[in-house]
């Protein structure tokens, strides 16, 4: 199964799924990532979670700024940002592929088809940092076409991303959405 294929949520999940969801219409806007961050790993066991706001390689009409809403230290981002960004897997071409048609992509499929250089930002960068695999998630806002991904490394210790986990992600993106709107009153 790849992260593309059908499925349907278990009742069980999909209950984890709706406590997402609860948590996160309760956040005034200023605390959506802290409260999705919590609730992801709450309820999902996604122990960690960064929103990349406006990505650059999928944002219609170009390049645009990138910032980062994550809990992980100012070196390791700032380190991505100037240095390993421009060989990110995800935004490779079949990267923005996967995620543009199906809205989720994992890096260890994506790892199978990289180049050289994209293969040292999972093999050097993460691994480094203890990332072994990583969920993206697309989060597109409906009202103004603004995209954010929504990351979620994984590490051997804990577990691989499975076929319920990449079936929970392709769910939850869409889901997200509303939330993500710039134009969300505060609260709501």
């Amino acid at each position: 199964m790849n992260e593309c294929d059908g499925g349907s949520v278990e009742q069980l999940e999909y209950r984890k799924l709706i406590k997402v969801l609860e948590q996160v219409a309760e956040a005034r806007q200023g605390a959506l990532y802290p409260v999705l961050a919590e609730a992801l790993a709450v309820h999902l066991g996604w122990i960690d979670a960064f929103v990349a706001e406006n990505p650059a390689y999928l944002a219609p009409g170009g390049p645009g700024e990138e910032q980062y809403l994550t809990m992980f230290r100012p070196d390791f981002v700032e380190e991505y940002a100037e240095r390993w960004r421009s060989t990110n897997p995800f935004a490779s071409p079949d990267g923005v592929a996967c995620l543009t048609r199906h809205g989720v992509a994992t890096l260890g499929r994506l790892r199978l088809r990289a180049t050289g250089p994209e293969r040292d930002f999972a093999d050097t960068f993460l691994h480094r940092n203890g990332i072994d695999d990583m969920l993206k998630i697309v989060v597109r806002s409906r009202t103004t076409g603004a995209v954010s991904t929504l990351g979620v490394p994984f590490d051997g210790a804990r577990r691989a991303i499975g076929p319920g986990d990449r079936l929970m992600a392709a769910t939850l993106g869409p889901l997200l959405s509303p939330y993500f709107d710039a134009d969300r009153p505060p609260g709501r």
